[in-house]
């Protein structure tokens, strides 16, 4: 029995033995003395500066331990170093991990001192570190981590000691240079966790600690220093965070939070600013075991002032009917200190003044019904940034919400904010740069919103540069729920003015209304129709006088197609009292129209626009009231599309005009393509048009039109659009015509008519043309012959009865009939962008009137390009019809015979264009007589020669504005006594307005 103990302590022996030689191997090789030969080996290959430690203990599996630490930068930034430590360490415990313990037992940093310097970009910090080789790795697409997998079950433990930690920065950038420090810094960390398998990245991640520590400053104060060019800084601050668990509690934990300082000395520009100071407490208690959280000390200061300061309890917060009883109990906030204190900073641009509160505000009720109130108070707010102030005299506001944080209810176009059991704004008063805004606005699950506000005073010359008035306004809106909702608004403004061009518009008073349904039929918040019931907004002078009035009403469709739908719009002016309350540009543009349209102005019909994938759809009716024309029913249906998604198509379904109870109709119809790179220019804007349309008048029995027009018969112009080729046909069937104006039938009366216009005259006109060519050549020598066979003509009237030229209330035959002639007629082409008039035949004055080769040359369309041409021969017309009666029979004879040819270029200044050769070869005697005294002065000595010879032909010239004139003369008895040079008088470069005024007067020595 012994030998067998012996033998046992033998082998028990031996055992020992070799576990104590491994342990005494494992201290010989890793000792201090070996981990200092470790980290000098390494410091030599890492540091570029010079590193100098002390190892304490050193051990692969329990950590290092550093004291007297220095690291020195490269000797261009001198020989201070760059950090210093008493203390450096790690400490951890490896073997655990053979039981899943991932242990970091501490980290350790005592005494830390960090210079650090700067000079352009370059830290002195990063000259002590070797630099190293940059690879610059491809990047992988990978699918982002949610979380990571440790397949095994682990902890971890972590602590963190921190202690006496400065930081010194110094910073050489010419102008920007500046100094900052931090000192005293204190961190204790300390964070175990549960086993776990997963780390998610998310909230989740929270459940996996077991116990969480942090203490930053708990004691002592930390001191901030900065210092510039501009200023500077150097005072101590209170920074403590503390959580920690609370003793004798498994589970507890106590947090207290104190940030801050008070009479902050902030130097700016060798000056220092007036005293100041913030804080920010509140000292906290969360026990699980009691399921409690016990907030006590919360207070907000800035300056002297509380801004805010609470406390309260949450109960049973673990349940799902936890208990909360938080509130706000105190809150005083003067902006004047403030102001003051940032005055003194150099801010003198920006200043406050006035007094607010915050408080009370009142927390209480069930994680399923909460219940928050309060209220808000300003008094004699006012804030200047600039030259721009926003005063805010009064402010109230009270507030009471009712919420369910637990709410799982997905949101809904009812029930938008499913966690919001209700909410109550009420007494809302706000004063702003004298604005008034005052309402109220509530809401409850059962019962749904209902706002009312109200704003009053608003200057909108205040916003917007140019305008003015004053404008009031009421809003009210309510629903059941929050998928519908009725809304109004009614608007007053007084004294409204806006600019335009150079001048500004008088003072306008408006008031106005709106009716109208929202709704939100799919989803929260998810608007898609609004039906307006009722829109008005109506102008008025400032004496009252009704000027503009709109009402519409319809329907806004926000999904897909957007639909604009207006019915029963309706326009109504008085131009009488609109007029003065334009702006210059507009009055100048109105008043001429208003002189032909009269004093008012209605307009009516319904709008439809869609604007979907495929393309938009405008369609409408627009109806026109003139009672200054007699346009009584004038109406606008206009239908089309616009195809594809850069409305590449057009296409005019309908677009008609009608009026004077249909007796004038415009009807078109057709395409519009966008033209391509590679195709046929654009003769529409940017489109290629395909179109056929009509201009009609049609009325069996003489009818009015506008004002003064008068129509019978049938008349219009149809035509079709292909390119940019415009062609048709001018067509008139038996139609009479009566224009009047002033007070017929009466002295002055105006009237012209026009009996029995036919015509059927072909038109081509090419777009393309973009130059016009001269075509014509201008021959004062050119005559009208006699026609002989002459084609049937395309263009009569058989009678134009007008007003007297020179005689005043006295009717006059302009053209009339002759045996089955009527009194007008001629043969009328217009193609290749030129009208052409032959065979052109006019009875009038007992005589006629030939012409042929009449020509309008359009070319490109530009009036200085246009030219024009006409030969006439006036045969046997009776001049002294245009006299009155009593003259008449003292003129021997007044039949004429002559030729005219007119030609010239450049119709935008026509006169000095105007080229006129005309040849009288048969006058009597007495308007003979009257041609003389035009061209030559009278006087005894003329008028005696002159009156000794009879006018054999007349030629009379026109070009550039000045008169040409020769007076060939028969001989007589007397000529053979008196003779003038080759029988004439001639005139020349007698200016056009000398030679006019001296014809009227002439004339008028007949009218006597």
């Amino acid at each position: 029995m012994a030998s067998e103990f012996l033998q046992y302590l033998k082998k028990k022996k031996l055992r020992l033995g070799i576990i104590a030689g491994i342990f005494l191997f494992y201290h010989l090789l890793f000792n201090s003395i070996t981990g200092q030969i470790l980290v000098d080996k390494i410091a030599s290959s890492v540091f570029a500066g010079k590193f100098e430690a002390n190892v304490r203990s050193f051990s692969p599996f329990y950590g290092i331990k550093f004291t007297d630490v220095k690291l020195y930068p490269t000797t261009d930034w001198g020989t201070k170093p760059v950090m210093t430590a008493k203390e450096l360490g790690i400490s951890y415990n490896l073997p655990l991990v053979i039981f899943g313990r991932l242990k970091i037992s501490k980290i350790s940093i005592h005494g830390l001192e960090l210079d650090l310097q700067q000079r352009g970009n370059f830290w002195n910090i990063s000259s002590a570190f070797s630099p190293g080789k940059k690879e610059e790795a491809a990047p992988e697409k990978t699918e982002p981590l949610t979380e990571i997998r440790t397949y095994i079950p682990v902890s971890a433990f972590l602590e963190l000691d921190l202690k006496d930690i400065n930081v010194h920065v110094n910073s050489e950038n010419g102008s920007k240079s500046y100094s900052a420090g931090l000192e005293g810094l204190e961190l204790g960390f300390l964070l175990d966790t549960n086993r776990f398998t997963r780390i998610p990245f998310d909230l989740k991640v929270l459940d996996l600690i077991d116990e969480f520590q942090v203490k930053l400053n708990p004691e002592n104060q930390i001191k901030l220093k900065f210092q510039d060019s501009s200023g500077g800084l150097d005072h101590p601050f209170r920074c403590t965070l503390v959580w920690e668990r609370v003793e004798g509690s498994k589970s507890g934990f106590h947090s207290r939070l104190d940030l801050g300082s008070e009479k902050i000395p902030i130097r700016i520009a060798n000056r220092v600013s007036a005293p100041f100071g913030f804080s920010l407490k509140y000292d906290l208690d969360i026990s699980p075991e009691k399921k409690e959280l016990l907030l006590r000390n919360l207070e907000w200061k800035v300056g002297e002032d509380t801004w805010l300061e609470g406390s309260g309890k949450i109960s049973d917060f673990a349940a799902d009917s936890g208990k909360v009883n938080l509130a706000i109990q105190k809150s005083r906030i003067r902006l004047a200190p403030l102001s003051d204190f940032l005055h003194s900073l150099g801010f003198d641009s920006f200043s406050m003044s006035g007094e607010a509160s915050l408080a009370p505000i009142l927390a209480e009720g069930d994680w399923d019904n909460l219940r928050v109130l309060g209220e808000v108070r300003g008094n004699g707010l006012d804030f200047r940034v600039g030259k721009k102030r926003h005063s805010i005299p009064v402010f109230n506001l009270d507030w009471d919400i009712r919420i369910d944080p637990q709410s799982e209810k997905d949101p809904g176009p009812k029930i938008p904010l499913p966690w919001m059991r209700s909410f109550a704004f009420k007494n809302l008063k706000a004063i702003y740069n004298e604005i008034l805004l005052e309402g109220n606005l509530n809401y409850s699950q059962a019962e749904g919103p209902n706002l009312n506000l109200k704003v009053d005073n608003f200057g909108l010359g205040d916003y917007l540069t140019g305008y003015s008035g004053k404008f009031s306004a009421e809003l009210s809106a309510f629903g059941k729920d929050f998928s519908q909702l009725d809304a109004g608004l009614k608007l007053r403004a007084r004294g409204f003015r806006f600019p335009l061009g150079r001048g500004n518009s008088g003072n306008i008073n408006l008031e106005g209304g709106l009716k109208a349904i929202f709704h939100f039929p799919k989803k929260a918040w998810g608007l898609e129709e609004i039906l307006v019931s009722n829109l008005n907004l109506q102008a008025f002078s400032p004496e009252g006088n009704s000027a503009a009035k709109l009402n519409t009403g319809g329907r806004i469709g926000l999904g897909e197609p957007f639909v604009l739908d207006l019915k029963k719009a309706g326009l109504d002016l008085d131009l009488e009292h609109l007029v003065p309350l334009l702006p210059l540009s507009l009055r100048e543009t109105i008043i001429p129209v208003r002189n032909q349209v009269g004093k008012k102005i209605g307009l009516d019909g319904d709008f439809y626009y869609s604007l979907g994938n495929h393309g938009q759809n405008i369609q409408g009716s627009l109806g026109v009231d003139l009672p200054g024309m007699n346009l009584r029913d004038g109406k606008l249906s206009l239908d089309l599309k616009m195809i594809g998604s850069s409305s590449s198509k057009i296409k005019i379904d309908k677009l008609e005009l009608s009026a004077f109870s249909k007796k004038l109709y415009l009807g078109l119809g057709g395409e519009l393509t966008k033209a391509s790179k590679v195709g046929p220019s654009p003769s529409l804007g940017e489109f290629i048009p395909s179109l056929k349309g009509e201009l009609k008048l049609l009325s069996p029995q003489e009818a009015g039109l506008i004002k003064g027009l008068f129509f019978q018969g049938e008349a219009g112009v149809k035509f079709n659009w292909y390119g940019s080729l415009v062609q048709g046909n001018l067509i008139s069937k038996n139609s009479n015509v009566l224009l009047q104006s002033g007070v017929c039938p009466g002295y002055d009366c105006k009237l012209y008519k026009i009996d029995g216009w036919n015509a059927d005259v072909p038109f081509a006109h090419d777009l393309s043309i973009k130059e016009t060519k001269n075509l014509i050549e201008g021959n004062k020598r050119k005559f009208v012959m006699n026609y002989g066979r002459t084609p049937a003509p395309n263009f009569t009237i058989r009678q134009i009865i007008g007003n007297h030229p020179s005689l005043k209330g006295t009717p006059f035959e302009y053209s009339r009939p002759k045996a089955d002639s009527p009194g007008l007629s001629a043969n009328m082409e217009y193609s290749e962008n030129y009208l052409r008039m032959d065979y052109l035949k006019v009875y009038t004055l007992d005589g006629e009137i030939w012409g042929k080769d009449m020509i309008v040359n359009v070319g490109s369309g530009d009036p200085e390009k246009m030219e024009y041409s006409v030969s006439l021969r006036v045969k046997d017309i009776d001049l002294k019809q245009l006299l009155p009666a009593k003259t008449q029979a003292k003129i021997d004879d007044g039949k004429v015979k002559a030729d005219l040819n007119l030609w010239g270029r450049n119709l935008g200044d026509p006169v000095p264009n105007l080229n006129l050769f005309f040849s009288i070869y048969q006058i009597g005697n007495d308007f003979g007589k009257s041609a003389i005294n035009i061209f030559a002065p009278s006087n005894i000595l003329t008028d005696f020669i002159y009156g000794s010879y009879a006018v054999d032909k007349i030629e009379l010239e026109l070009s550039k504005g000045l008169v040409y004139a020769v007076i060939l003369f028969k001989r007589s008895i007397l000529g053979t006594i008196i003779q003038l040079e080759n029988n004439q008088v001639s005139q020349q470069r007698m200016p056009l307005a000398n030679f006019l005024k001296r014809a009227q007067n002439e004339i008028e020595t007949f009218n006597q």
